[in-house]
């Protein structure tokens, strides 16, 4: 454990203090530089505005030191809830107004120095957070305290007090207009990053399209091509070479039924590579489709002993066993021509098991070539759907391959 930890160390290191700018939206930037200028202010505020208002206007310290916390407390609440920090400044404004009354006339009031500026910073706050609502609630709110505040509260100067709320007006309008523009500055911002993003991944896109084109046109080009002679050679084997026997006429038959199979799950294939919305809905082979494709992989000549099963499976765990079976068969009769050939399906409680075995070949001889890529491909099936694949020579030098894929959902086997 201590041996991972310092593995991990330098790594969050790193991560803390990387100085790649680049990486981190404007957004974002703009989110981190709020809560700086925010949580800074505040704390100013109030180291400055408690004494401040206890000595310059002769209050208590505790009502001092209420008021103050309560009305700078409005900038850090704004920030994510708007009546919150729309409350508490008007209950801190409400505090602090009567307080500092008493004091002399050339002290600003109704709005101390520090409580308009705590004031004017939360409609700064609210203006770029959230709706102009909450900014011109609480500009409002501003502008009745300052007429109210006279009436109310006995003061000897009343022209200061008309000079001092015309300052707050002011400079919390400006405030507020400020913070609008900001806010719509940001919106702008995140717009142009979201069209951005847009133009990549659209980009990104017609690149996979213009690659799974290229591929559909070389599939069609090579393997559809070379299916459709078959499938015509096959099909007219019969009338180009009269008097065939039975017995290969029908194995011509079975080869261009084969050949026409191939080729409907090619275009099948070709249209889903292209993207058309046209793309063939027929359904996919499953399960029962298995003891089909044995009898016709019989017809080549191969010696199958089959058994199947009647469990009703997934879709997707129908169609994994059938190209596992698909894919032994062909590389049986490719690799080891002249063996005998067991495919077992069988199911229990919790699993599908296919199990494909072939004997030694009976015949030396080269094999015909392969990509060697169907093993690596039945073990991707099989894992798209938490299986598992053993494959090897058995002692009597044949080969066998079995695929174990859970019907039941198993936590402890999805990928953490």
């Amino acid at each position: 454990m201590d041996r991972t930890r310092e593995r991990r160390f330098p790594v969050v290191m790193r991560a803390l203090t990387r100085t790649d700018a680049d990486t981190v939206s404007p957004a974002r930037r703009a989110e981190v530089w709020l809560w700086t200028i925010v949580s800074v202010g505040t704390v100013v505020l109030i180291a400055v505005g408690w004494p401040v208002t206890a000595s310059g206007y002769g209050t208590h310290p505790l009502a001092a030191m209420v008021g103050t916390l309560v009305h700078c407390s409005a900038v850090a609440l704004s920030v994510r809830w708007p009546w919150a920090g729309l409350g508490a400044s008007i209950a801190g404004a409400m505090i602090l107004i009567p307080i500092t009354a008493q004091a002399a006339p050339e002290w600003p009031w109704p709005w101390p120095v520090t409580v308009l500026l705590a004031h004017c910073l939360t409609v700064f706050v609210l203006a770029l957070r959230h709706s102009w609502f909450w900014a011109a609630s609480l500009w409002s709110a501003g502008a009745m305290l300052t007429v109210l505040a006279p009436a109310v509260v006995d003061h000897p100067a009343d022209d200061a007090v008309l000079a001092n709320g015309a300052v707050l007006l002011s400079v919390s309008g400006a405030f507020a207009l400020v913070g609008l523009l900001v806010r719509l500055w940001i919106a702008g911002v995140g717009r142009v990053e979201e069209a951005q993003r847009l133009s990549a991944s659209e980009v990104a896109r017609r690149r996979e399209l213009e690659e799974r084109n290229r591929i559909a046109r070389e599939l069609h080009d090579v393997v559809a091509h070379s299916m459709s002679v078959i499938t015509v050679q096959a099909t007219t084997a019969g009338y180009r070479r009269p008097g065939l026997d039975d017995g290969v006429q029908q194995e011509f038959e079975e080869i261009a039924a084969s050949s026409r199979r191939a080729l409907g799950e090619m275009r099948g294939l070709l249209g889903i590579l292209r993207g058309h919305d046209t793309a063939p809905t027929a359904p996919l082979p499953s399960l029962p489709d298995v003891a089909g494709l044995v009898d016709s992989t019989r017809a080549s000549g191969v010696e199958i002993a089959y058994s199947g099963t009647d469990a009703g499976v997934p879709d997707a765990i129908g169609l994994t066993a059938f190209r596992v079976v698909q894919e032994a068969l062909s590389n049986a009769l490719r690799h080891a021509p002249g063996s005998s050939v067991v495919v077992t399906i069988s199911d229990d409680e919790h699993d599908l098991i296919v199990r494909i075995a072939n004997s030694a070949p009976e015949r030396a001889g080269e094999p015909a070539p392969g990509a060697r890529l169907g093993l690596a491909g039945i073990r991707e099936r099989v894992g798209a759907v938490r299986g598992t694949v053993t494959a090897g020579v058995t002692p009597d030098g044949g080969f066998e391959l079995t695929a174990v894929v859970p019907l039941v959902e198993d936590e402890d086997a999805l990928p953490t």
